[in-house]
């Protein structure tokens, strides 16, 4: 607990002091951005070439960045923090000055078990990742890891990590893998980690203490998202809330979605029948057909089954495109002689 809270105070009180890239999958940071006068990125509106080049000129002229990842789904998440992390990383040598750079959700990344995008990609964004906790600290980069699901972020990533916070914990993957990583066994684990207060840190490494110890993290200057926030009623009635959410007409159309799926589920030959029947020459098919019948295998004249049945010339077309839809009906001949007769599939 209080992770998002420690890493909006780190970048608080090191704006100013050093350069800053804050890589950011969710949106959380984009006031803290503002407030810190950061450059925003739009992953979504940037391909992976156009973020390494805008990588490689950060480096180069030190400018503070927020990469915004937010508007991507996990698996472009992965290619563009690859493309950004492996550009800072090529940055020539005369481009290796301090640079804090500071990831949010580190495991969404590099996962360790329980993942669903491309090997390649995931394979990719890990050794990226791996590469800035390792490589990325002789060319000024010091990459700062904030998760909640410390079991989900991939070993070969945490063990390139030199300093430790562990905050509360009260799943048992975590605080087992937490156990491991700040040098604790099992049972101290078990007994200290699900009772540390938010904010209230398990620290080492060799910025803070060679064994463990316990530190409290300060106040924040800007908003924070994840602050507890202000329980309110609300201030509609039910009426007032039917008439913004246009109930009635959500009912409609939940029972047209309805009727949609039911008549879906219906076999083929019983749709079917139901657009013949409801087809508004339906009444006129049944009367040429009758006609017909008549006098099958024969067929008439279509002009003499106006006359006969005592309907005009579009009625009777819209009849006979009805039933040959159908493949109900044969036409022979041409001009006033062309002729129609039952089909032979359909004589009795």
């Amino acid at each position: 607990a209080g992770k998002s809270w420690t890493l909006r105070r780190l970048l608080e009180q090191t704006a100013g002091r050093i350069q800053q890239i804050l890589i950011d999958p969710e949106g959380d940071f984009a006031e803290l951005g503002e407030a810190l006068g950061l450059l925003r990125l739009e992953g979504h509106r940037l391909d992976g070439a156009t973020l390494a080049t805008a990588a490689s000129r950060a480096r180069e002229h030190r400018a503070s960045v927020l990469l915004d990842l937010s508007e991507l789904d996990r698996e472009d998440q992965m290619k563009a923090v690859t493309a950004f992390l492996s550009a800072l990383i090529a940055a020539p040598r005369e481009h290796w000055l301090p640079c804090l750079v500071a990831i949010d959700e580190a495991h969404l990344f590099a996962p360790f078990g329980g993942f669903t995008e491309a090997t390649s990609v995931r394979r990719a964004a890990i050794a990226a990742l791996t590469d800035l906790m390792s490589r990325g600290r002789k060319r000024g980069l010091a990459g700062v890891l904030a998760t909640q699901r410390l079991a989900r972020l991939h070993k070969s990533v945490v063990s390139d990590v030199l300093n430790f916070m562990v905050g509360m914990n009260t799943l048992d993957l975590d605080i087992r893998r937490a156990a491991e990583t700040i040098g604790w066994d099992a049972r101290r684990a078990f007994d200290r980690l699900p009772m540390l207060e938010p904010g209230t840190f398990v620290m080492v490494g060799p910025a803070f203490s060679q064994s463990p110890c316990v530190a409290k993290v300060g106040p924040v200057a800007t908003p924070h998202r994840g602050a507890t926030p202000d329980v309110c009623a609300p201030v509609i009635d039910r009426d007032a809330a039917s008439r913004l959410l246009d109930l009635d007409s959500l009912l409609a159309d939940s029972a047209a979605d309805q009727s949609i799926l039911a008549e879906r589920a219906e076999p083929v030959g019983l749709r079917q029948v139901r657009a013949f029947i409801r087809d508004p020459a339906f009444a006129d098919a049944g009367r040429v057909w009758g006609a017909l019948a008549r006098v099958a295998p024969d067929g008439a004249r279509i002009v003499d089954l106006g006359r006969t049945l005592n309907r005009t010339a579009e009625q009777i077309t819209a009849a006979l495109e009805l039933l040959d839809r159908f493949g109900t009906v044969e036409f022979s001949g041409d001009g006033p002689g062309r002729a129609v007769r039952i089909g032979k599939g359909m004589r009795q």
